[in-house]
């Protein structure tokens, strides 16, 4: 009998394997929804949209803030570092009045250890992930689990008497009842004082933390922001955890047996307020240089993952739109200004500061663009209910029409940084966008990583937000301003959201 290598007989070993396991074909890739096409036209927006098919550099882009920088916190050293990284990137791209501003943030806030274990039961340790700008526990806790239903303030004071030494689960995804109007009906302001007005009764009546669940399936976490930028509101320490091990807390919970908890939230605040800064840099224009189309995106991320999706994706837009201009040296006749954002995912912060700042220059902007909604190609943009811009934003997409950049829907869509210009009566538009695996996965969870770009989707959205801009910082007419009344919106309709 031949003697093999043993390593030969391992590789024949698993060749045989395979051969006799039916069905085991690697699937084909999904085909890209992006159309190809043949030929771009020998105008100047076919040059830009040619340039960026074939030399893009997008993903250069997003893997440098994603792998090399990290997650960008506004308020962190890392987002200083990709701010630093930014301007310098818009210099070498040709950029001019390349600067920071800054404006007020408040406390900054960095993620420390956190971890959970039940002290009863199974004993099982599980992921736990604390709300940005909450309070850390600082050092371990202990206390019994109890199911606190309630949504509203009045439903919270049935609890009292009840929660001193609790740690509360406050999300009931078994909850039958029909769904309350969102957010107060839309009055922010209201929503915000119950919620202060909730958190203070919580703390009055002696509980120890909050624990809700994840809206991302499959083991994914989740983190937004708690309200401890301004240390005059209430707050308790408050963490998500994802929906299978929260799911069997509440199995625990519901059978009657005390469920005891160990807790340990690590974040910390900074000592002293700080501030943040937007990076803008532009193009002059050639003919009307005071007159501006903004093109913006947020820099500043979670901190679970990356922020690769939310938003390096769109910020290396924005850059590539710097490149494509200085490669094909096209010089539009109105300024087009790239403007990247922080503090977008603690309410539009950045961009709030911007229009506060350049209110005298409001009426001299001819349209803002704005890409967040990931590695998912343009479909074309929101109007928030311009109907009196649909025309001429018609005429800027055209040129992109055939990449599948068509669709100019009235839908109101007010959760990144288009936002406070519309509301200040600006033409200001978010790209609508193709999901991917958006709200389902990397928005705001662990999953944020530069694995989940789709770089043929990411160039064609380059593409369609340089063609635009170079539209509307040439057209002859000027999109019309004006605060627009909104349509009302069903109490328990959810608006797409990116921060």
């Amino acid at each position: 009998m031949p003697r093999f290598p043993s390593a030969l007989l391992v590789v024949a070993a698993s060749l045989a394997l395979q051969a006799q396991a039916p069905g085991r074909i690697t699937p084909a890739p999904a085909p890209s929804p992006v159309p190809l096409l043949a030929s771009y036209p020998d105008t100047p927006a076919g040059r830009l949209m040619k340039e960026i098919k074939e030399h893009a550099e997008l993903v250069a882009y997003v893997e440098y803030l994603t792998d090399q920088i990290g997650p960008r916190l506004t308020g962190s050293e890392q987002l200083r570092a990709a701010q630093r990284w930014a301007m310098a990137e818009m210099k070498k791209l040709g950029a001019e009045q390349v600067h920071e501003e800054a404006y007020e943030f408040g406390l900054a806030w960095s993620r420390g250890v956190d971890s959970a274990r039940l002290l009863t039961q199974n004993g099982l340790r599980f992921r736990v992930d604390q709300q940005a700008w909450t309070p850390g526990t600082r050092g371990p806790l202990q206390g019994e689990l109890m199911l606190v239903d309630a949504r509203n303030l009045d439903e919270l004071k049935a609890y009292h008497g009840q929660l001193k030494g609790k740690i509360l689960l406050r999300s009931n995804p078994f909850d039958k009842r029909p769904p309350m109007p969102r957010r107060n009906g839309g009055d922010m302001l209201a929503f915000q004082a119950e919620r202060d007005a909730m958190t203070q009764f919580l703390l009055e009546e002696g509980a120890l933390a909050v624990l809700s669940m994840s809206p991302r399936k499959n083991g994914l976490s989740f983190t937004t922001s708690g309200p401890g930028r301004d240390p005059k509101k209430p707050a308790l320490p408050s963490a998500t955890v994802p929906q299978e091990p929260y799911k069997m807390l509440l199995r625990q919970v519901a059978a009657k047996e005390p469920v005891r908890l160990e807790l340990n939230l690590g974040g910390a605040f900074s000592a002293k307020p700080v501030q943040a800064t937007n990076v803008i840099g532009e193009i002059r224009g050639s003919e009307r240089p005071d007159e501006i189309v903004v093109v913006g995106a947020h820099l500043d991320s979670w901190d679970l993952g990356t922020g690769a999706t939310d938003n390096a994706t769109g910020s290396s837009v924005c850059l590539e739109v710097l490149r494509a201009f200085q490669a094909t040296g096209l010089k539009p006749k109105r300024t087009i200004r790239v403007v990247l954002f922080s503090g977008e995912e603690e309410g539009l912060l950045g961009s709030r500061a911007y229009v506060e700042a350049h209110k005298a220059e409001l009426d001299a902007i001819q349209a803002v663009l704005v890409h967040d909604m990931g590695t998912g190609m343009v479909r074309g943009f929101d109007l928030q209910a311009r109907e009196n811009a649909r025309g001429l934003m018609a005429q800027a997409i055209a040129p992109a029409n055939d990449l599948g950049v068509r669709e100019l829907s009235l839908r109101v869509m007010n959760s990144t940084d288009h936002a406070p210009f519309d509301r200040a009566g600006v033409p200001a538009f978010a790209a609508i966008q193709d999901p991917v695996d958006y709200f389902e996965g990397t928005h705001h969870s662990q999953m944020d990583y530069a694995d989940h770009l789709q770089p043929d989707q990411l160039v064609q959205g380059a593409q369609a937000m340089a063609a635009t801009a170079w539209e509307l910082a040439n057209m002859e007419a000027r999109l019309p301003h004006g605060v627009v009344p909104r349509p009302a919106r069903p109490a328990a309709e959810a608006p797409q959201t990116a921060h």
